[in-house]
């Protein structure tokens, strides 16, 4: 061969050695520890497969992790995270995806992924995540804890599939549902204790507090519209003994 035409092929045999060196470096891997979580869970292990195939394991704290499957009418949404949960910084969040799947005879399909969707939680870590409906769209509610010298709070956030993305439906400030100043007050007389549950339905978010002090334990609730982008106060608020539980006052 003319060495005019060998060198654009050895140019062109570079080029995609090349590319698929950089592919292979930014394929997943996953972490470690989560091979015994898949073991123990055959419905997860089966949505990893059909969302990464078989990724190496690594230590590497970027390492990817299943996280949850979540099942919808049509589809199937398996979240997962950057890191080992609860392995991260003090002060680190949990950096979620979401790959969309379709079921189909004998196992799943691809259909997309939203990567980094969403953060929260400390040490990497979230609380729970849970499939809901916002209107007439499937949706995500990731409820995630926080520790801050001695406070300890939990969050809401609510994600919606929409055409132009998975998409948060803001509350304006961080939706804060629970906290606890145990950890930082010595003054037992002085510690606060707000605990919450929520439901979802008809279009409202409703969050029923019970705070426990000195005085005993009360009892309220605040009801939020949900809205295409923004939840808005519909009734009650959230107790003011939340915002001294978790360190706000």
């Amino acid at each position: 061969m003319p060495a005019l035409l060998l060198r654009p092929t050895i140019l062109a045999l570079g080029f995609a050695f090349a590319l698929a060196s950089a592919a292979a470096a930014d394929a997943p891997r996953y972490c470690r520890s989560v091979a015994a979580k898949l073991k123990a869970d055959g419905d997860l292990a089966a949505a990893a497969r059909a969302a990464f195939g078989e990724p190496q394991a690594t230590d590497d704290e970027t390492c990817l992790y299943p996280l949850q499957l979540l099942r919808y009418a049509d589809v199937d949404v398996l979240v997962s995270q950057i890191g080992e949960p609860g392995e991260a910084c003090h002060g680190c969040e949990a950096t979620l995806s979401a790959t969309v799947l379709k079921r189909v005879p004998g196992g799943a399909k691809r259909l997309r992924a939203f990567s980094s969707f969403a953060k929260g939680g400390t040490f990497g870590a979230v609380a729970s995540v849970t499939p809901i409906a916002i209107g007439g769209d499937d949706g995500i509610a990731i409820e995630s804890g926080g520790l801050f010298q001695g406070y300890a709070s939990s969050a809401l956030d609510l994600y919606a599939f929409r055409q132009r993305g998975l998409v948060p439906v803001e509350a304006g400030a961080p939706l804060i549902i629970a906290g606890d100043n145990s950890g930082a007050e010595t003054d037992a007389s002085k510690t606060i204790t707000v605990e919450s549950a929520w439901s979802l339905a008809a279009g409202e978010l409703t969050i029923d507090y019970r705070v426990t002090d000195a005085r005993g334990k009360s009892d309220s609730r605040a009801v939020w519209s949900v809205g295409d982008a923004a939840l808005t106060l519909k009734s009650g608020a959230p107790p003011k003994a939340l915002a001294r539980a978790t360190g706000q006052e």
